[in-house]
């Protein structure tokens, strides 16, 4: 469970065509001193904020571990749009830390199953 205060910053993404393209967006996350920030709430936190970006229903996120909470970490994640079978990655890399905040970049492949 996270503790302390956690904010959620806006994310920009483009769609086109009901699809979920290349886009850059940001996020972070209180993490309360562990070092790691907990798999469900990378998956939340990207799954809520595009959807309430792009007054889109809440897609579903899986991302495959706990983000460590590390400068230049990298992990891959993937997205599928509600109604859809068609699979996207999604890289985030944690970009900054301050204090207890991780602050992460999320970027959508605009290629179904590869990162592009």
């Amino acid at each position: 469970m996270l503790k302390g205060k956690g904010h959620v910053p806006a994310f920009i993404v483009t769609v086109a065509v009901g699809v979920w393209l290349a886009a850059g967006c940001s996020a972070s996350v209180s993490i309360g001193g562990t070092p790691t920030v907990p798999k469900h709430t990378v998956e939340t936190e990207v799954a809520t904020t595009l959807a309430r970006q792009l007054n889109q229903p809440v897609p579903k996120v899986v991302c495959p571990a706990d983000l460590t909470s590390k400068v230049g970490t990298v992990m891959y994640c993937s997205l599928t749009a509600q109604g859809s079978t068609i699979t996207y990655p999604v890289k985030v890399t944690v970009d900054s830390i301050s204090g207890t905040n991780v602050h992460f970049n999320i970027a959508v492949s605009k290629t179904p199953g590869h990162f592009t």
